[in-house]
């Protein structure tokens, strides 16, 4: 029995003192980036085959909605493919229905193309400091029609959606404790026209929106209020 005794308090020793302790892992920090774009005219209404603009000329230093801190972010280091959602908004309640093939294109600056019913992508072009855009974007379709920009940033290397990999190019400070920080990538937005001239009452007619829900979270607010643009085309 001693002896089985001493190999059970060995075990537990061994247990013990081979598990890494919380403070052992790295704290994880999320990071979602805010690239700020315009549309315009921005007006609430506008006639077939007339153009929107899609223009984006920002610094590669983003900001980071979580903390309030800007980042460089270059394309070797992640890169800011994105998605554009055209559909119309048929009712409260209701589903919206994909029209991104009713829509054509124009590319000034930067790439855009058309991939499904209700999916496009975008890509700014980057000169080593600034990313900029100049895409038409011209309805065909008269209909209530929203606009919803959202990146969809890839790892440069292995080619796949970055959402939850490392930023390794991102280097954090250790905590007040000593902790080991590193960085991972959160749900990222589009501000389109700095979240102001997007005719949000508009959306809100012809859409469940969430944004006034009691505890509704901060992305919602975003989606909906800051990367959603709406017009009626007639």
């Amino acid at each position: 029995m001693p002896a089985l005794r001493l190999l059970l308090s060995l075990s537990l020793l061994l247990v013990l003192t081979g598990c890494p302790k919380k403070e052992d892992y790295p704290l994880i920090v999320p990071i979602g980036f805010l690239p700020p774009v315009i549309i315009t005219p921005s007006r609430s209404t506008m006639h077939r085959g007339d153009t929107l603009w899609l223009e984006a000329s920002f610094s590669d230093s983003l900001l980071d909605k979580n903390s309030g801190r800007r980042y460089r972010v270059r394309p070797q280091d992640l890169d800011l493919r994105s998605f554009i959602y055209y559909t119309e908004l048929v009712g409260i309640g209701q589903q919206p229905i994909g029209i991104a093939r009713t829509f054509r294109l124009v590319e000034e600056i930067g790439h855009a193309t058309i991939d499904g019913s209700s999916t496009g992508s975008f890509q700014p072009e980057y000169d080593g400091h600034t990313y900029r855009a100049r895409i038409g974007l011209i309805p065909t379709r008269a209909c209530i029609t929203s606009i919803v920009l959202l990146p969809s940033p890839e790892n440069p290397v292995t080619k796949t959606k970055a959402l939850d990999d490392f930023l390794s190019f991102i280097q954090l400070p250790l905590t007040a404790e000593g902790r080991q920080q590193k960085a991972v990538l959160d749900d990222s937005f589009y501000v389109i026209n700095d979240g102001q001239a997007n005719n949000f009452d508009l959306f809100r007619q012809y859409y469940s929106a969430r944004s006034f829900d009691p505890g509704v979270p901060d992305e919602t607010i975003i989606y909906e209020q800051k990367s959603t643009f709406t017009i009626e085309v007639k």
